[in-house]
């Protein structure tokens, strides 16, 4: 018998090639008469900031830039952000950009109508509703459009803190992806598969999330290394994007677990991209998730083409995933933590704060410190 789940899209969505043509008449159905575009400045360089601010503009909307996100966003940035909303008087957002864009955005349209600073409003709903919100990625990444979550970094520690809030609007275009360089492609693409896998293993998956997290590990694995070669194949791009959003609705639903752990942690001690941080964590986790989701790790091995045996032990399955996805991962030239400068001694040094995540109490299976710092060992010596 089934056990009684809940699941829900938090955000509306249109899907497809040339999808943000569609920008515009969308903001006006919003009542948007002047919104602010929150980017970073490489999409400014690059002119996709510059071509939504002209689809805007034709729908006789007002537009105010604020292109001061950076990656892994800071608290002292989304405070400014939020401030230079309310003395534009904007009545509206855009988040146009990859996962730290969109997880800014939402938090500084919490601000729009909420007192700073935004550290008061981590992990909390009961603040008074933001301004209209279009959600617009340029990866294929986070999902962010499709989550309650805005992951923001404390200025002053490195900590990673969540703010929980919703876009009114996502507005996916595949085609907005074509001007990601390859590594990018590689380091946000593993973080779709990361978010994927890891819904798939958690303690509160569903029947829905497990489908779409299934659909989703068999696009990344066919299309990732193809727009990983061919930065325009049309419909390389359209699957990932497709499968970053299914991950993104997957994970909102479930949260991730040991990964993720991991790799928020890495990203505030060591300062690496989280894509390529929760690479390196993801084999070490789906081999201790094995133990306890045994059968879910037999789904991620079906989506991702593994033979396994029906008498191969919990141990055996989570080794052939666990090496099937390093393999992966050297397809794409993932560098290995030794190559950030990382020593196996300051991965193994914060445990203590992997255990403090907020992912930490959807792992599979109880794990002491001990034990986390052995699977920090081999996520360290087992990707070279």
């Amino acid at each position: 018998m089934m056990e009684i789940a809940t699941y829900s899209q938090t955000c509306p969505t249109i899907f497809g090639t040339g999808a943000v043509k569609l920008i515009g008449e969308k903001a006006k159905e919003l009542n948007i008469t002047k919104a602010m575009i929150v980017t970073d400045e490489g999409l400014v360089k690059v002119g996709v900031a510059a071509k939504v601010e002209g689809l805007l503009k034709e729908a006789g909307i007002e537009v105010v830039i604020f292109d001061k996100v950076m990656p892994d966003p800071l608290d002292t940035v989304c405070n400014e952000g939020g401030e230079v909303a309310r003395l534009e008087h904007v009545d509206g957002i855009v988040g146009l950009g990859g996962g730290s864009v969109m997880d800014a955005a939402k938090a500084i349209n919490i601000l729009t109508t909420n007192p700073a600073p935004i550290s008061q409003w981590y992990e909390r709903w009961d603040y008074k509703k933001g301004l209209p919100i279009i959600l617009v990625p340029t990866t294929a990444g986070t999902g962010s459009e499709n989550t309650i979550y805005g992951v923001i970094t404390n200025s002053a520690t490195g900590a990673k803190k969540v703010v929980l809030t919703t876009g009114t609007l996502a507005i996916c275009d595949p085609e907005l992806t074509y001007k990601l360089p390859p590594h990018l492609t590689a380091s946000t693409g593993m973080d779709v598969f990361a978010h994927a896998a890891e819904s798939m293993t958690t303690i509160v998956t569903n029947p829905m999330t497990t489908m779409l997290s299934f659909d989703a590990i068999r696009k990344v694995t066919k299309w990732l290394p193809v727009a990983y070669r061919e930065p325009t194949n049309i419909e390389a791009r359209e699957n990932m994007m497709l499968a970053s959003n299914f991950a993104g609705i997957a994970f909102s639903n479930t949260c991730c677990h040991l990964g993720h752990a991991i790799s928020q942690c890495m990203g505030a001690a060591f300062h690496v991209p989280h894509g390529i941080s929760c690479a390196w964590a993801l084999p070490e986790t789906m081999a201790f998730a094995a133990i306890g989701k045994f059968e879910e790790v037999k789904g991620v091995a079906d989506a991702l083409g593994v033979e396994y045996s029906d008498s191969d032990s919990p141990q055996v399955l989570g080794k052939k995933v666990a090496d099937n996805m390093r393999a992966f991962m050297k397809s794409m030239d993932i560098k290995s933590i030794a190559d950030y400068g990382i020593t196996k001694e300051q991965l193994v040094g914060i445990a203590d704060m992997i255990m403090a995540d907020n992912c930490w109490p959807f792992i599979p299976s109880p794990l002491t410190k001990a034990e986390l710092e052995e699977i920090l060992v081999k996520v360290y010596d087992n990707y070279k």
